[in-house]
């Protein structure tokens, strides 16, 4: 159908809205059509006495829906970083459709708020340092938030062995005191934590090793010790 064919509709009010901040309300032969954000209505010019062919409205509304979706993608990654499959998935969940989807997505990483390689590196960074978790944990959670499996192992590459140990070491200490029972007990109950906490063979038999020679000194400094009372 061409334009001498359609209808032309003319904006006969446009009303800001009272509770939607930077919105209108648009009316088209004096009945309610459709609403718009401040930016869709200055970009297509949506004045009072305006005319409007079906296409043009139908571009309107594609335009809104892609810009509501950018907006609610722009706050999710606002309160915390997300990975991209993250909010695609949270904007399907809201309702917008794969091709909107699909363009908030392309603009958010056109304008670097999402970026998998360095969401990646952020997330591993946060859960070896702050959290004391281990590569093979870490790895689960990337996986779970859709990084690309290339990226996980790229990522994976990045850990610095050491942190990992320290980490390790760290949260060891604390549950082989809070263990009791005999040595081969102790070892096998913090071994276990370790392995729960994601850290991998080789990190758990090193810090259990350390622990293990740390236990043994204390207890013979301690029999020492009752050997000098009496």
């Amino acid at each position: 159908m061409n334009h001498e064919e359609e209808e032309l509709q003319v904006i006969t009010k446009v009303e800001k809205q009272k509770q939607g901040r930077h919105r209108y309300n648009i009316y088209l032969n004096e009945e309610y059509a459709f609403s718009v954000h401040e930016d869709i209505l200055i970009k297509h010019r949506l004045n009072k006495g305006e005319s409007l062919y079906q296409q043009a409205i139908e571009a309107i509304i594609l335009d809104e829906e892609r810009n509501m979706a950018y907006v609610k993608a722009l706050h999710m990654v606002g309160r915390r970083p997300h990975s991209l499959s993250e909010v695609k998935r949270k904007l399907k969940e809201k309702g917008f459709e794969a091709p909107i989807i699909d363009w908030a997505s392309d603009k958010l990483i056109e304008n670097k708020y999402v970026n998998d390689e360095e969401f990646a590196k952020m997330w591993t960074d946060n859960r070896v340092i702050s959290q004391r978790k281990g590569r093979n944990l870490i790895r689960q959670e990337l996986q779970q938030k859709g990084i690309h499996q290339d990226v996980v192992k790229s990522t994976m590459e990045l850990i610095n062995p050491e942190d990992e140990y320290v980490g390790a070491l760290k949260i060891a200490r604390t549950k082989w005191k809070q263990t009791s029972g005999k040595l081969m007990d102790r070892k096998r109950k913090t071994a276990a934590f370790l392995m729960r906490r994601g850290y991998t063979g080789a990190i758990v038999t090193k810090v259990l090793g350390l622990i293990s020679n740390e236990s043994d000194e204390e207890e013979m400094e301690f029999m020492e010790d009752g050997f000098e009372d009496n």
